[in-house]
């Protein structure tokens, strides 16, 4: 999942703050606090909630707890109709909705519904800078995933210009950067990226990735197994060893051993 818990987890108050909560906010506060934990439980919980006139928070937090629960796909159109109805009831949160949406979206690999509920989202002027940051960073894999290479550039600028300590902008400008062979680009923000994130495994899978996209084999060996020493039980780090085997094996013997056999 990508960045869901900690913006939904702003949404159990009202933007504007009230004297006292309805029920139906107690409620959502309540199922957004059980989801976070134990997403199965909510979902069986408050499904009912939803079914019975719930509203519009019943939907979002619904559709949270299936989120968080990699339920994505069912995720999408219940979050998706949280959004539509709090937009017409004037809530600004309808904005997080729609981000949260289309962050279920890309999960969902349904890339173009993305697209579409970002733009919602980012058309608002209620989400703060480092929201509108994280949206622009879905949207811009979005955009990648239908093949809009240079509108996700654009998206990624524009996160990075938001929240410049956003390294996850910083990250994948520069593995966009990496694939449409703009390596100096890709440099530059792999550097920052390690920056913002100088213990993150896949910054330095991606260093190394860059490196040797460049010819620069001994910074690609030095930082893939830097990336196996920050996590060494991570997906990276299985991609890291992966590159490191393909690396010995393309390189060519060492000369005194040559001459030995």
């Amino acid at each position: 999942m990508l960045n869901f818990l900690p913006i939904m987890l702003q949404l159990a108050a009202p933007a504007a703050a009230q004297p006292l909560p309805t029920l139906d906010e107690v409620q959502f506060s309540e199922c957004l606090t059980l989801a976070s934990k134990d997403p199965a439980s909510a979902i069986s919980n408050f499904s009912l909630w939803t079914q019975q006139k719930g509203g519009y928070l019943a939907r979002a937090c619904h559709g949270f707890a299936l989120a968080t629960d990699f339920k994505f796909d069912l995720a999408v159109p219940i979050l998706t109709e949280a959004a539509t109805l709090a937009e017409a009831k004037g809530d600004p949160r309808a904005a997080r909705f729609w981000a949260q949406a289309g962050n279920a979206a890309i999960a969902a690999g349904q890339a173009d519904i993305a697209v579409d509920a970002l733009g919602k989202a980012l058309a608002s002027n209620s989400l703060a800078n480092n929201e509108r940051a994280d949206s622009e960073v879905d949207r811009a894999r979005a955009l990648v995933a239908l093949g809009k290479n240079a509108d996700g550039e654009a998206a990624l600028a524009t996160a990075r210009q938001l929240a410049p300590e956003n390294g996850a902008a910083w990250l994948l400008s520069a593995t966009l950067a990496r694939r449409l062979n703009k390596l100096p680009d890709a440099l530059a923000f792999i550097q920052t990226a390690a920056a913002v994130l100088p213990s993150d495994p896949a910054v330095a899978l991606e260093a190394g990735n860059i490196a040797i996209a460049a010819g620069d084999d001994d910074t690609a060996r030095k930082q893939w197994e830097q990336t196996i020493k920050i996590a060494p039980n991570s997906r990276q780090a299985t991609t890291a060893r992966a590159q490191l085997a393909a690396l010995a094996a393309a390189s060519p013997a060492p000369k005194d051993e040559v001459q030995s056999r």
